[in-house]
């Protein structure tokens, strides 16, 4: 049996996604994640978002700002772990932070990366 016929190991798994201010936060995140829990499933986005909360007239959206969409596959095992220190990180329970929300993946193949390539505070 060749290596391309070796099936690739799959883990049940959680993508956790987080909308937050484009303040820097999400870097800082980040690289707690890989520090503390060794995880390096992870992205984050410029997009467009708006809060609801704004003073928005009737009809109209209200000014849109640049947010994070930062997003993070973990083991289904340490999903509710990860979800609580990003909520926390992040400042969620804060008027104006942000929002997450956690959804379920058919399955996530393990990944890991060469030191060289890593986060590091210079990133």
């Amino acid at each position: 049996m060749s290596t391309a016929d070796t099936p690739v190991p799959r883990v049940r798994a959680k993508l956790i996604s987080c909308v937050m201010p484009d303040d820097g936060t999400d870097k800082r995140i980040l690289l707690a994640l890989q520090e503390e829990f060794g995880i390096v499933r992870a992205s984050s986005v410029h997009c467009r978002g708006f809060a609801t909360l704004t003073g928005a007239k009737k009809g109209k959206l209200p000014p849109s700002l640049l947010v994070k969409l930062m997003q993070v596959a973990v083991d289904e095992d340490q999903a509710d772990i990860v979800f609580d220190f990003i909520y926390r990180s992040a400042e969620l329970d804060k008027p104006g932070r942000g929002t997450m929300w956690q959804s379920a993946l058919l399955g996530c193949s393990p990944f890991s990366l060469p030191e060289a390539a890593l986060l590091t505070d210079a990133s």
